[in-house]
């Protein structure tokens, strides 16, 4: 598996290297596993599940971008670290439902590592905290090759997420690691995150 860092990058140029990068691995299963890690500019991505009364009041000056993956809507941006695996879930032997919780696992491990205390809800999708939702998982999977993936709020702006309904979640707010470590920053998150990446979706 090589784990690739985009740095930060408009998500449109993530989107186009992950399909690039999807379309390889559907020729040949066999080579090598990707993910890429990158944290976005200011951007509202729509999955498949999102309708009208998701969007409130999202502003004129973000982009808006209409997605393959699963889900509804969703705000990336400075503050988030989004990871996208492109990779065999046969290779692996996992089921897309266990894939899914391997993505949330390695949330939820990476979390654990800062003390934070994190959990999946029953059919709700993602990572939870005492404090609101953290994580976001939204995939596709085309002839068991994996892309898109999921995000992990560090200290992202959370008023980003006032003008949507995010996930099409009404009653659970969004949080960010920094509401339990005021003065974390993503840069030592990354670490920990792409080594659960390696122990969790490495191992299969």
């Amino acid at each position: 598996m090589e784990i690739i860092d985009l740095g930060k990058t408009e998500y449109n140029r993530a989107l186009k290297l992950q399909k690039e990068f999807f379309e390889k691995k559907l020729k040949n299963p066999q080579q090598e596993d990707i993910v890429l890690i990158t944290e976005h500019y200011p951007v509202y991505t729509l999955g498949k599940t999102t309708k009208k009364e998701h969007l409130i009041n999202i502003p004129p000056e973000i982009p808006v971008v209409e997605i393959e993956r699963g889900g509804s809507v969703t705000f990336h941006g400075g503050g988030q670290i989004v990871v996208y695996p492109i990779i065999s879930l046969t290779g692996k032997k996992l089921s897309v439902k266990n894939f899914v919780w391997s993505l949330e696992e390695v949330m939820i491990q990476t979390l654990k590592e800062f003390d934070i205390e994190a959990y999946r809800l029953e059919k709700l999708r993602g990572v939870f905290t005492p404090k609101g939702k953290i994580g976001f998982v939204g995939v596709k999977i085309s002839r068991f090759i994996s892309y898109h993936g999921f995000s992990l709020n560090v200290n992202v702006d959370k008023t980003f997420f006032d003008k949507i309904i995010p996930c099409g979640i009404t009653d659970i707010p969004v949080c960010n690691m920094a509401d339990f470590i005021p003065e974390i920053d993503i840069e030592q998150v990354k670490p920990v995150l792409k080594e659960k990446i390696k122990m969790i979706l490495g191992e299969k």
